[in-house]
């Protein structure tokens, strides 16, 4: 198994660096019909996704397909698989950032009675109370 880093998911995604793309395309080749291979943990995940929406201006539906990219590709393992596909799902149906729906489907995988949070925005999905 082989980890991947945040600029490596941003090579994959946006295709802006003819040279880091290619060496890039040479890891995929090398690992990617192996399914697990590349592992993509919910840090790198997070950071990416808000780096898509922060410095490249990538609108939700974008971030979504990005998303949708890793998790139809059996190269790509993840922590925990099924927080991951939640946290797309409060994603596309919510106002909130990536990270928070990571934050709540990590924490509903975990057995938590809910988040507390004092963040507004986190309050409307689902299993998130105030404090």
């Amino acid at each position: 198994m082989i980890g991947i880093d945040t600029n490596i998911l941003l090579r994959l995604w946006l295709n802006d660096d003819p040279a880091q793309n290619h060496r890039v395309d040479a890891l995929l080749a090398e690992h990617g019909s192996t399914p697990g291979a590349l592992l993509v943990t919910d840090v790198v995940l997070a950071e990416a996704v808000w780096t898509l929406r922060s410095a490249f201006e990538q609108d939700k539906a974008s971030q979504l397909v990005a998303l949708r990219s890793l998790l139809g590709e059996t190269a790509f393992a993840f922590e925990d698989r099924e927080s991951v596909e939640r946290a797309v799902t409060l994603f596309e149906d919510g106002s909130c950032g990536f990270s928070d729906c990571l934050i709540v489907a990590k924490h509903s995988h975990q057995g938590c009675e809910f988040t507390a949070t004092f963040d507004r925005g986190m309050r409307r999905l689902p299993g998130v109370g105030a404090l």
